[in-house]
């Protein structure tokens, strides 16, 4: 059921560089989706990993089903972001988890994307009498 999930909203992520002295901490990452038709848009706020404050990007990409294929291109965040991230994921079954790799050049990592499941909807006694259930 998961290639039903809209992914639309807010999502908390991490993502994590390869296992080398150069590479840099775990990173967590604020992201905003919107999603028409299987396209995919948005934005990626994260801390700077090289002056204070945060870094911002831009989402493109789509979802097909599970499969969740992205770029993030930072803006004004300096020559250290200057490529484009390209992120492969799996969305889960109840559309509250994305994970995969992040590649940049040979670089490359996990990512994690989760966010609360959507309320459920309730049906009042009153309603389901209006639509004669």
């Amino acid at each position: 059921m998961g290639g039903n999930h809209n992914l639309s909203g807010e999502w908390d992520g991490t993502f994590a560089y390869p296992d080398v002295p150069e590479a840099g901490p775990v990173t967590p990452f604020l992201a905003r989706l919107s999603e028409a038709g299987g396209v995919l848009s948005g934005s990626v706020i994260e801390p700077h990993e090289f002056a204070e404050g945060t870094a911002e990007a831009t989402i493109s990409g789509t979802r097909i089903g599970k499969a969740v294929h992205f770029a993030k291109t930072y803006h004004g965040a300096g020559w250290e972001y200057r490529q484009t991230v390209l992120y492969y994921g799996t969305l889960n079954d109840d559309g509250t988890r994305i994970a995969g790799e992040w590649r940049i050049d040979h670089w490359r990592g996990p990512f994690e994307m989760t966010r609360d499941p959507p309320p459920a909807v309730e049906v009042s006694v009153s309603e389901e009498a209006e639509a004669g259930v």
